[in-house]
């Protein structure tokens, strides 16, 4: 059944006003969107909000098995933010919508996957008519999308459903929020976490600490503050970035130093709650790759941690959405796993999921790690596939493992780009990752001293 993929990968109703992410962020996640060209079976329609270089269509195609000339890609122009995000002018572009309809016409698209399910993407399916095809569309026409995306919601659902979650307070007062971090947390001499409602890879999240020497895992930065009177002094001058012009509450949850951020997710569907995999996510200090499976899934408590996140699936099923669910949780330092956010949309990690199943061959017992490391440099995806495999290092379908190219870098600035490792151990992925960062950079320097034969493509 071919797909129509939207890869929105940020948009208002994930973020807020758009116009606060950076050019350089915005473009960022607009090299990001080319993850869902992974998820392409033959006959789709992928939509991406920055034309994606030829070469790396035909060598995610190649993996996938599948003809580069069974999918088409579409990408409408430019909107009031650029080309790095999907915003609501660039969707409602009737230039596009029209091209648009018309692919879906010829294809007989009876299936939609947007990175997020908002408002933009509720329209545009009701225009082109696919409603009434799509599992929860009920739902998420009146708003379901943007309400399982507050981590507001995800304290009270969490909470209903009695699943383990850091100490921690929905505030809508700044008056409330004062009370609970100095009384429950920084008196007592614990850091806490100050989240947007609205935001993702930690990009909203600020720590707020009672000592110095807290690296802000998962979180833009770490203030400190000494008495209750720089508390109120920082929560004057960042209330209205938290709660974004006072519009929506801020989360407050304790912080675990040295805790490991982990993930699990879901698939559900009318029939029920599915895992699909779960993993590690590796922070510099935000989100900035993954390690799959989780390596902390050894430990005693990591099966309670997953029936946890089942039983946290329950009532959005019973919502009526329908779609990804990706959990998120803290290991702490005595072993514990506390569940902090849930993401009801395609996560950082469906992609990784799609390569295990489709090029690596994995099922339900993996046999293999998979490694990905993101803002990476290195040059077009021709070249770089090229000293891959003069290297040894490209992936090997025969023996399942090696290097493959999950983003392409195609900013004239770099580090833009991701890529996977897959390896038997994670050791061997350790090593790999470290042969990839000495082949890159060799490649960087004899292009800029034209030594380099890019001769070949890929």
């Amino acid at each position: 059944m071919p797909t129509l993929i939207i890869s929105n990968q940020r948009t208002e109703e994930m973020v807020g006003d758009l116009a606060i992410l950076s050019p350089d962020y915005r473009r960022y996640v607009g090299n990001q969107a080319q993850r869902m060209a992974w998820s392409l079976q033959s006959g789709d329609v992928l939509v991406l909000p920055v034309e994606p270089d030829e070469s790396f269509l035909r060598y995610v195609t190649s993996q996938l098995k599948i003809e580069r000339s069974s999918v088409e890609v579409l990408v409408p122009p430019p909107g009031i933010y650029g080309d790095g995000v999907l915003s609501r002018d660039r969707l409602a572009d009737e230039g596009f919508r029209r091209r648009l309809r018309r692919v879906v016409a010829e294809r007989d698209v009876r299936k939609v996957l947007p990175f997020h399910f908002d408002s933009n993407i509720v329209s545009l399916v009701k225009w082109l008519g696919l409603g009434d095809v799509t599992p929860g569309f009920g739902f998420l026409e009146q708003g379901g999308g943007r309400l399982l995306n507050s981590k507001s919601t995800f304290r009270a659902l969490a909470g209903g459903a009695g699943v383990p979650v850091p100490e921690g307070k929905v505030c809508s007062s700044i008056e409330a929020a004062e009370v609970f971090m100095w009384t429950e947390l920084l008196s007592r001499g614990f850091p806490g976490i100050l989240k947007r409602d609205f935001h993702v890879a930690g990009f909203g999240n600020e720590i707020v600490s009672p000592v110095s020497d807290v690296e802000p895992i998962g979180a833009l930065r770490t203030v400190v503050v000494d008495d209750r009177a720089e508390l109120a002094k920082y929560l004057a001058e960042r209330w209205d970035w938290l709660t974004d012009g006072g519009c929506r509450p801020v989360v407050i949850e304790r912080y675990f130093v040295d805790s490991v951020p982990i993930c699990a997710e879901f698939q559900v569907d009318d029939q029920g709650v599915e895992q699909t995999g779960h993993g590690e996510m590796r922070m510099a200090p935000v989100l900035n790759g993954h390690v799959w499976p989780a390596p902390s899934c050894d430990l005693p408590a990591f099966g309670l941690f997953l029936e946890a996140a089942r039983r946290l699936c329950g009532p959005i099923h019973a919502m009526g959405y329908r779609g990804v669910v990706s959990v998120d949780a803290v290991v702490t330092p005595d072993g514990d796993f506390l569940i902090n956010e849930f993401n009801c949309r395609v996560s950082g990690s469906t992609h990784a999921y799609h390569i295990a199943e489709r090029v690596v061959g994995l099922g339900k017992s993996w046999d293999r790690v998979l490694v990905e490391q993101r803002r990476c440099t290195f040059p077009r995806v021709s070249v770089a596939v090229k000293a891959l495999r003069q290297s040894g290092l490209a992936y090997d379908h025969d023996a399942r493992c090696g290097v493959l190219i999950a983003v392409d870098d195609n900013s004239p600035s770099g580090g833009f780009g991701e890529y996977c490792v897959v390896a038997e151990h994670m050791d061997d992925a350790q090593a790999i990752e470290a042969e990839i960062a000495d082949l890159f950079a060799a490649i960087t320097e004899s292009i800029a001293t034209r030594t380099f034969d890019a001769g070949a493509g890929a």
